[in-house]
């Protein structure tokens, strides 16, 4: 099984792309190959609802390519699933985003979850994103640490993570949630420090989520609805 891995952003080249590539591969389960992809002309971050519509057209290309190239399934590795409904008009093979697949995991896990952000602004997309869901009853609310993407990457953007999954889980949160993936390299140390001072409130680990979770729909040889997800009427021609 092959699970292709489309990159929004392209600030992430050479050894650090390989890095997150094996950071991913490992929440795979045994003989699933994950490959990390690069689309074209992408934007440095996405910050903001202009910037992922700036991505949009290569991460399109980029689904359909992969589906031509032989991947089985592919995933979206944005936090508010960016373009993932038109990606799912273009292929017939899964296509997944791990916000979609966090978010409905701590729906089945918990009563109440909470999704944190990276910034205020983007509370907007958040919020659209929950009710198109179907999910904002069971949302206790969405928390921004305030740091842009690239800044909340560093190691010492934790404890401010911390502290808004504490203030978060203090009022009413079960389960927590991410609406950027640079908190996937947060969400261990979150998980093993909450379960010390708040013991019982579910981390739900963005990467391992949509990647078991595209697991399952291959074993089970499921894909999304052609009725609900159907091709274009014409062809779609590609800017570059």
């Amino acid at each position: 099984m092959r699970i292709d891995v489309v990159m929004l952003i392209s600030g992430v080249k050479g050894e650090a792309l390989k890095k997150r590539q094996l950071s991913l591969a490992k929440y795979a389960s045994p003989g699933t190959e994950v490959r990390l992809v690069t689309t074209k002309e992408a934007p440095l971050s996405v910050d903001s609802l202009p910037e992922m519509e700036l991505a949009a057209p290569g991460i399109l290309e980029r689904v359909v390519r992969s589906e031509k190239e032989g991947a089985d399934a592919v995933i979206i590795w944005g936090g508010h699933d960016p373009s993932l409904a038109a990606a799912r008009n273009l292929v017939s093979i899964p296509v997944l985003a791990p916000g979609m697949a966090s978010i409905y995991l701590a729906s089945m896990l918990a009563e109440i979850f909470t999704l944190m952000i990276q910034m205020p602004h983007v509370m907007k997309i958040a919020d659209r994103q929950i009710r198109d869901l179907g999910l904002w009853g069971r949302c206790s609310g969405i928390y921004s640490v305030d740091l842009p993407v690239l800044q909340l990457r560093e190691p010492g953007s934790f404890e401010k993570v911390y502290v808004t999954a504490v203030k978060a889980v203090n009022e009413g949160a079960e389960a927590i949630c991410f609406g950027c993936m640079a908190f996937n390299d947060h969400a261990e140390a979150l998980e093993a420090k909450l379960n010390e001072t708040h013991p019982g409130v579910i981390v739900i680990h963005p990467a391992m989520a949509v990647i078991r979770l595209a697991e399952l729909f291959v074993g089970m040889g499921l894909t999304h609805s052609k009725r609900s997800y159907p091709y274009p009427p014409k062809d779609i021609q590609f800017p570059f």
